[in-house]
């Protein structure tokens, strides 16, 4: 009996010990979720005066819209949706496409009958295999849009995607145009409308893009320039379906949110996504309203398929492993609702253990009652101040839902609030064991993988990941560190100057390592190729920046950075008005030789000799871009060129560097004023560094005269000479 006793007062400590950490974590959220707020407002009050007014949205010249509202299911809505969408929106150059099954007949007749009063309907039927999924769907009512622009010579600029149950704001379509001219993706408000059926389904468990995180996303919208999306409220801009039409389908047909994908894949091409939440005269939020599921069933199967994209989702925030703080910080919060969920979960077992010991000592013969679960001062504060934030948010979602949508649904927020706690739980439950399921599919076929980097653990070494490839062999790689350790240089500058690996390889392991595309700058450089980055910034950072066929901008980079580095050039790109670049690896001479020689005379010679060496012969495909890599493959930067011969220690490169500045002179100009360098053999260095031709065979009489001419040496100092 003393053992139960001992038992019961041991538990009961320990209960209090868990309470206690309870408590900090969740008033550490609640703090959280305070600054977020906080800061919000700020950023919009300062941004007060950039919004447009709705006499600006009105004036602002229409560009011409397609209306896409892709219907793979039964939708008995979907003509009263368009009859109402033609009745109250105000805009004129918009045409719909209205995808539908060709077997649903009901919702083909009542479409035939829209499209039969208004020529701006147009019906595009699906077969069997094209409404199997919703990214078939999309692509094949893309096809029949892309069909309508070339037989009536018309380009529509933006497509807005809607939902078959939905109800657009007649300034919907007016509010897109004008930030369509920002940001390639603009995602509208979404507010989820309850049914008649189940009308406490509808507002806290399914608002994901409403007025309860219309703040949060603003602010993400405003720093990160981009957001999560839903199915319908959304407009894509030409650029936008165009950068994705180049790389194949635009809608993943193997993805099970496609749109969710597609705005994933057009982020990380470096367009920008923005979320708008503006009011009309009459003090109502423009977006759309949607019905929500017409079962608790199919809600739960909604959410957990969103969760399972962004919560549960192995993936990394836009911009790679080195993004910035802001991008870190909301790839954070959107898997958030795991340590929400833990702690709620941490606090129904803690209150099941309490009333278990409770009862316990009820029954148990010489134990009176318990002592104090809390006793100490701090906890209690504590705790006063998470029901203070608690009663706070309440109040605070209460006015904000009666703003929006009126008294009643703020009258019935609470019981709503209450049903949304199953949805949330049961979805939250659904989309984490889904997500265990698909890594044991996995599991397999990465432990097939001889050489991929799934087998090293942790952050795989540049050596590790080339040794696995088989590009070096272990020997070189242990010359390699101890050349890096002993001179301070990177690893992979390391088994550049010991010439123990090809810089295409060691571009591909970096790409490896931090999660980047490699590519190679095959084309003819211009003039504008690098007008992003300034020469001396491109110099600094040995980046070289471009624009890609799809609109985006590719910013190529050959050596790894420290985390102030990528801060820094982050900087320098967002000064330049690159919000998301597109990072990848290139080889490091082919960065360095494009930033030397981009739009020069010398790079115009090396082009019309490629050219003349071409016309000789045959011409086969990939000729023009295996010469390039060729000629620029043995080249090399300055300071890796002195480093090789042994002039200079890699150590006070790297205090020079630090030294240079954002206005900072070159690091040629560092170097020369460097005493320990023997004059003359620098200035042999330099003249043999600025002097470079590449061989190209056949030479012509014109081409070696025009590479001859082209550079003209300066005197930037005596010592350099030439």
């Amino acid at each position: 009996m003393e053992n139960a006793v001992l038992f019961l007062w041991d538990g009961w400590g320990i209960l209090g010990r868990v309470v206690a950490l309870l408590a900090v974590v969740t008033a550490v959220l609640g703090l959280e979720n305070l600054i977020v707020k906080l800061v919000a407002d700020i950023q919009s009050w300062r941004r007060r005066r950039e919004e447009p007014t709705v006499e600006m949205l009105r004036r602002k010249q229409e560009g011409c819209t397609a209306i896409l509202v892709p219907i793979t299911a039964s939708a008995p809505l979907a003509g009263a949706m368009l009859a109402r969408l033609k009745r109250s929106i105000e805009y004129e150059n918009y045409m719909i496409f209205v995808g539908v099954r060709s077997i649903d007949g009901p919702t083909v007749e009542a479409i035939r009958r829209e499209a039969r009063a208004d020529s701006r309907v147009q019906l595009c039927l699906y077969d069997l295999r094209d409404a199997a999924s919703q990214a078939r769907a999309l692509n094949a009512l893309l096809d029949a849009v892309r069909g309508f622009e070339h037989q009536n010579d018309v380009d529509f600029q933006t497509y807005f995607v809607q939902g078959p149950e939905t109800i657009a704001h007649p300034l919907a379509l007016r509010l897109a145009n004008w930030h369509c001219e920002f940001a390639s993706i603009v995602q509208l408000p979404v507010l989820t409308m309850p049914r008649g059926a189940l009308p406490l389904s509808g507002g806290a468990g399914l608002d994901d893009l409403g007025e309860h995180r219309a703040r949060e996303l603003l602010l993400r919208a405003q720093t990160v320039k981009n957001v999560p999306v839903l199915d319908t409220g959304l407009a894509f801009r030409r650029d936008a379906i165009w950068a994705l039409k180049l790389h194949g389908d635009v809608f993943d047909k193997a993805s099970p949110s496609p749109i969710f994908d597609a705005v994933r894949r057009i982020g990380e091409r470096g367009h920008l996504s923005t979320f708008v939440w503006q009011r009309d005269e009459h003090r109502q939020v423009i977006g759309v309203q949607e019905l929500s599921a017409r079962r608790f069933r199919d809600a739960i199967k909604a959410k957990a398929r969103r969760l399972s994209l962004t919560t549960f989702g192995n993936r990394q925030p836009l911009g790679g492993t080195q993004s910035s703080l802001w991008e870190r910080y909301f790839n954070y919060r959107d898997r958030r609702i795991v340590l929400v969920a833990a702690t709620l979960a941490c606090a129904g077992l803690t209150a099941i253990a309490a009333a278990a010991l409770l009862l316990a000592g009820r029954i148990t013969p010489g134990f009176e009652s318990m002592p104090p679960l809390v006793d100490a001062p701090w906890v209690l504060a504590v705790l006063v101040f998470n029901g203070v934030l608690a009663c706070a948010a309440l109040v605070e979602r209460i006015a904000l839902t009666a703003r929006t949508r009126g008294p009643l649904a703020a009258l019935l927020l609470p019981l709503n609030l209450l049903t949304s706690a199953p949805i949330w739980t049961r979805a939250v439950l659904c989309a984490s064991s889904r997500q265990c399921a698909n890594d044991a599919d996995q599991l397999p076929a990465q432990q097939r993988s001889p050489t991929g980097s799934s087998r090293l653990a942790g952050k795989p070494k540049i050596t590790d990941i080339l040794v696995h490839s088989g590009a070096i062999s272990k020997d070189a790689a242990k010359l390699a560190k101890a050349y890096s350790r002993r001179t301070r240089r990177q690893i992979l500058l390391a088994l550049q100057d010991l010439r123990l690996a090809d810089g295409a390889a060691i571009a591909k392991a970096l790409g490896e390592k931090l999660g980047l595309e490699f590519g190679h700058i095959d084309g003819p450089l211009d003039t504008y190729a690098s007008v992003f980055l300034s020469t001396h910034e491109a110099e600094r950072f040995c980046a070289f920046a471009q624009r890609a066929e799809d609109g985006g901008v590719d910013v190529y980079i050959g050596e790894d950075y420290t985390p102030r580095e990528w801060r820094a050039l982050r900087t320098a790109l967002r000064r330049a008005g690159v919000q998301r670049p597109n990072f990848r690896t290139a080889p490091l001479s082919e960065i360095a030789y494009a930033i030397r020689f981009a739009g020069t005379a010398q790079e115009m010679a090396v082009e019309q000799a490629i050219a003349v060496s071409l016309m000789d012969g045959p011409i086969p495909e990939g000729s023009a871009s295996d010469i390039r890599r060729q000629l620029r493959a043995p080249y090399r930067r300055l300071e890796d060129l002195l480093i090789e011969r042994g002039l200079i220690r890699p150590r006070r490169i790297l205090r020079a560097r630090k030294r240079i500045g954002i206005e900072g002179p070159g690091l040629e100009d560092v170097i020369s004023r460097d005493r320990r360098i023997p004059p003359f053999t620098l200035a042999e260095t330099v003249r043999e560094f600025n002097d470079w031709r590449p061989a190209i065979a056949p030479l012509t009489s014109f081409a070696p005269m025009a590479r001859y001419n082209a550079h003209k040496p300066t005197l930037v100092d005596p010592r350099l000479a030439a």
